[in-house]
């Protein structure tokens, strides 16, 4: 196996964590909303978060694109408190969160200052799922918009396929000009970022901060911190 020569991080619940913006940013946007802003937020979000988890297992198994995950979730979310509404409402009420939650995120010193180690010892970039514009939000709000080249910010919504799609880490591997077994991906999901670039060739760790049970061959090495990777890595 030849040295590592490429970083691709993925960005939700990796370099940004769902769990520091998620529940305030919703509540604030049904606070806002003109569709929900007369309803019981708590018990509102209440049914928003489970439909969801629900529908992420849908995305992350790839029965459902990320677009259509939004859009979900919003009229599932209504249909089940008894108010119908359409697309554009669900569309406006995403955009809407999406400035409220960009509000809410911010830097992590201690990652921020890992990312700078790495770049003095490697090619370091983002493999994510989502709208361009979207993950460039959340790169910019987080203090690393600048950090990373625009060569190897790897969307799928610019792209067009959708991790853990092979298309996307072929994609990868033509635009970077390096090797498979010389690509390092790191992420948070088992199927995305360990499972679907390992059968590419490739080379994960595995940010396993909720203590799950991996489901396959293991990757490089499995850390609940990016800190950890210091000690791997440098």
């Amino acid at each position: 196996m030849r040295p590592i020569k490429l970083i691709l991080f993925d960005l939700d619940d990796t370099l940004v964590h769902f769990d520091d913006y998620y529940e305030a940013s919703v509540k604030d946007t049904f606070k806002s909303h003109f569709f929900t802003r007369d309803m019981n937020i708590d018990d509102l979000y209440g049914v928003f978060d489970e439909v969801n988890r629900a529908l992420v297992q849908k995305l992350d198994s790839q029965q459902i694109s990320i677009d259509e995950f939004r859009i979900k979730r919003f009229l599932f979310s209504m249909e089940r408190v008894g108010k119908m509404t359409d697309v554009d409402t669900a569309l406006e009420f995403e955009r809407l969160y999406q400035r409220v939650a960009k509000s809410n995120m911010k830097p992590n010193e201690g990652v921020n200052k890992l990312i700078a180690e790495l770049k003095d010892f490697y090619q370091i970039g983002v493999i994510t799922n989502g709208s361009k514009d979207w993950q460039y939000d959340k790169l910019q709000a987080i203090g690393l918009n600048s950090v990373f080249p625009k060569d190897y910010v790897f969307i799928s919504g610019e792209i067009g396929f959708e991790k853990p799609s092979p298309e996307i880490y072929h994609h990868v591997l033509r635009s970077s000009s390096v090797q498979s077994d010389q690509v390092l991906v790191v992420g948070d999901s088992w199927i995305n970022d360990v499972m679907g670039p390992i059968q590419q060739g490739m080379q994960a760790v595995w940010l396993n901060k909720k203590n799950q049970a991996p489901g396959g061959p293991g990757p490089l090495a499995v850390i609940s911190e990016l800190e950890e990777l210091r000690k791997i890595l440098l």
